[in-house]
């Protein structure tokens, strides 16, 4: 980062002193116009060797402020005005020189002016050159602390964005240890049970969920229908573990099939209802997956509803009447919704008379290319 901004600044500092001097060495050209001394721009172009001077000595007097930033501020600015002081005297002294050179060759109308040993002018030469390396290395430095705070501010927000995908990823990666543990115990009890066909399908559903989850990017934003196609994986393995305990649906409006949505964001929402609606309550429970348009975007939602013979839950775990869930899962939902959409999308969760609901509100980005 210290190499990039070097190099940075050392553009700018070419820049910002190729302006000052030229700016400079126009307003010579206006004078001399303006005093009848020579043709139009001929001065200027009798100049430019001192131009050229005048921008390389205040480019070296940028790259001395710079290598003296480990010494204090005193130290620093007194080093420079010395500095200064020095190049504006060898700029007017090169300034004189050159004139002179110039009237004794190839310019002898100038020698009224320009041979004439003036103190007042020198003087003022003088002042006008040191003011300007001054100006230069004030320009500079007002550039380089812009330049620092532009690249702290990038590293920030790519430190924020790298920050944000590897979010992404932990959180769209954070399978369910129960889940795995259950699925695993479910086929060797239908291996044990001599139910190889059904161990051989639950075990094809198993890769078939693990390789959508850990392969796709944890960042990118995919169709609600590559969505669902892995909700639809991780529920198979369920529904094979519940049996006929375990009813899904899905209400899905044909146009919202290509809705973009955050990979693997309905993921937690369906694991809240199964560990919820069907681990913990006896009988038949019914998931409901929904996608329905509403004003201004989408909104997409995951119930659990219990049957009519359930009964009460097997736990204090399902909610009453009131209270929000707040695990993890849910929490990291929130979050990854923050990040990507701001307050353009948002996560609600209710409990129902016979269960619960959540639902995801996001903006209306339908990907039309989508495969």
């Amino acid at each position: 980062m210290e190499a990039l901004l070097r190099q940075i600044m050392r553009g700018t500092a070419l820049r910002l002193c190729a302006v000052v001097w030229i700016f400079g060495y126009m307003l010579v050209e206006l004078g001399a116009q303006v005093q009848g001394r020579s043709p139009y721009g001929l001065m200027f172009l009798a100049n430019v060797p001192l131009l050229l001077l005048g921008i390389a000595q205040s480019v070296g007097l940028g790259l001395l402020f710079d290598n003296l930033e480990a010494r204090p501020s005193w130290q620093r600015w007194g080093l420079v005005a010395v500095a200064g002081l020095a190049a504006g005297g060898i700029q007017t002294a090169a300034d004189d020189a050159w004139l002179r050179t110039l009237a004794l060759t190839v310019m002898p109308s100038w020698q009224i002016w320009a041979l004439e040993f003036q103190p007042q002018r020198l003087v003022l030469i003088l002042i006008l050159y040191t003011w300007t390396m001054f100006l230069s290395v004030a320009l500079l430095w007002a550039a380089r602390t812009a330049d620092s705070a532009r690249i702290s501010a990038a590293r920030a927000a790519a430190s924020e964005a790298a920050a944000s995908r590897a979010e992404a990823a932990a959180l769209r990666l954070q399978l369910n240890p129960h889940f795995l543990f259950n699925t695993l115990n479910g086929i060797a009890s239908l291996v044990v049970r001599g139910r190889q066909d059904q161990a051989e399908e639950m075990i094809g559903r198993l890769a078939d969920f693990l390789r959508s989850s850990l392969a796709s990017n944890p960042s990118a934003s995919v169709p609600l229908d590559q969505e669902l196609a892995t909700i639809r994986a991780y529920l198979t393995i369920e529904e094979t573990r519940f049996g006929e305990r375990l009813h899904v649906e899905y209400a899905i409006e044909p146009d919202l099939r290509q809705l973009e949505v955050p990979n693997f964001i309905l993921q937690p929402l369906v694991e809240n209802a199964i560990k919820h609606g069907a681990s913990h309550v006896r009988g038949p429970v019914t998931i409901s997956i929904a996608a329905r348009r509403v004003e201004g975007g989408a909104v997409l939602s995951v119930v659990n509803r219990r049957g009519r013979h359930s009964g009460q839950p097997l736990s204090s775990e399902q909610p009453v009447e009131g209270e929000v869930r707040r695990g993890i899962g849910l929490s990291n939902t929130r979050l990854r919704l923050a990040g990507q959409y701001g307050d353009r999308a948002w996560l609600e969760c209710r409990p129902l008379a016979d269960g619960y609901r959540a639902e995801i509100g996001l903006p209306l980005y339908i990907l039309a290319n989508a495969a």
